[in-house]
């Protein structure tokens, strides 16, 4: 039985282009069209979630995660289809969201958990096991006010965890907390999959979701791209999304830095691609294919015998790294506008898993010009490797020696 169904759901939402604060500004807008764009944040949206397993939503920003939720919950009304929901509710979608700043952390919990429904009967001790789980014993009786930000989110969660409901909207609720806050979180939910609790969980962490989920919705510009076992779609998802993202990431200007890039900009990479030989995109490879990894950098400034490098790795562990130096290949030099093309083949010999692959521009003295981590990630698959990283392509060739005439197998040759 579904204990959450989810049919056809579009909500679409109206953004204005100005915003009127005062009156006057109100009273002109009656004599003057205000201009807005339509948002369609779900679009056509049908899934069902299981009674009793755990489910993730993934995707990335304004792909509609956080609207289903609240469309699921009944804070928000779709604009099209409908939802139902067997059983009891309990959305936590924005953790601290009812809690008063001038009351005690003892009566916040205590107003929070009467919110979500916890028993008139059992409000005592749950407040006392709220308090304890979010390591607040000190701060009982203090404002909330005096609370530190990371010390709130705790209480909030803390206080969210206990709600007694058949089924829970999680809202990227892994993400608070130390890390000896976190081992008492994975704990819980650990706990709550082993009660086959229904738990929709939207996260960022895919490492969690693939840990925890049985089912997993894959979610982009308000659309359901994939869903289905939380492994296939997660790897999908980073196979598609990463490396896409990272194309798409080079367009920005020379000298920007972030989490995944960073360099002096002297020489850029402005294009890239991993295609199979007869030129066409993969993400998705069978062990031992041979693959061509295609790049165009762009000079910024003139640069003389600039250093080309790529990186593979699989999670934190590094597979293979080289460069233009080591395979003692001149790249010679480059003027300011010129651009260049790389052509990298390599062969996939690699066991079943996920890889991403890095690339690197440097000089000799090894100043960085352009490093992108996460350029771009594919999937591989069909290898027979049973542990490690490398698939070397291993073959048993079975020569057994001939038998004496007449001689079965199982017989000794006598003595």
């Amino acid at each position: 039985m579904a204990a959450v169904e989810v049919a056809h759901v579009s909500k679409t939402f109206r953004i204005p282009h100005e915003r009127h604060t005062h009156l006057a500004e109100r009273l002109i807008s009656l004599f003057r069209p205000v201009g807005f764009e339509t948002l369609a944040a779900l679009n056509d949206v049908s899934l069902e979630i299981p009674a009793g397993s755990f489910v993730g939503i993934i995707g990335a920003n304004g792909s509609g995660k956080s609207t289903l939720l609240k469309v699921i919950a009944g804070l928000l009304v779709p604009d099209q289809g409908e939802v139902r929901v067997n059983g009891t509710l309990a959305p936590l979608l924005e953790l601290g969201l009812g809690f008063h700043h001038e009351l005690t952390v003892h009566e916040n919990v205590v107003l929070y958990g009467s919110v979500l429904g916890y028993p008139r009967r059992e409000i005592v001790r749950r407040v006392d096991e709220v308090i304890a789980f979010a390591g607040l014993e000190r701060f009982r009786d203090a404002k909330l006010k005096s609370l530190s930000s990371g010390m709130l989110v705790r209480l909030a969660f803390a206080t969210a965890l206990r709600a007694d409901a058949d089924v829970l909207l999680l809202d990227e609720v892994l993400a608070v907390g130390d890390a000896q806050f976190q081992r008492k979180c994975i704990e819980v939910f650990t706990d709550l999959r082993r009660q086959r609790r229904t738990i929709a969980l939207v996260s960022h962490d895919l490492l969690a979701v693939q840990r925890f989920c049985d089912k997993v919705f894959w979610l982009d510009r308000g659309r359901l791209v994939m869903g289905g076992d939380a492994a296939e779609v997660v790897q999908t998802y980073l196979g598609v999304g990463q490396s896409v993202g990272a194309q798409l990431s080079l367009g920005g200007e020379p000298g920007d830095a972030s989490e995944h890039r960073y360099g002096d900009g002297l020489v850029r990479y402005v294009r890239g691609s991993l295609e199979s030989e007869d030129g066409a995109s993969v993400w998705r490879v069978k062990a031992g294919q041979r693959l061509v990894l295609r790049l165009e950098v762009e000079a910024q400034r003139p640069c003389e015998n600039p250093v080309f490098g790529f990186m593979l790795r699989c999670g934190d562990r590094t597979v293979y790294s080289t460069n233009t130096v080591l395979l003692e290949i001149e790249t010679g030099g480059l003027l300011a506008g010129d651009r260049a093309g790389i052509r990298i083949p390599f062969v996939a010999g690699l066991a079943n898993g996920h890889y991403v692959v890095t690339v690197v521009i440097a000089s000799l003295d090894a100043t960085i010009h352009d490093w992108v981590s996460n350029f771009i990630a594919f999937q591989v698959e069909g290898s027979r490797c049973l542990e490690g990283v490398a698939d070397l392509g291993a073959e048993f060739h079975w020569e057994p020696e001939a038998r004496p005439m007449g001689q079965t197998a199982g017989q000794r040759q006598p003595s």
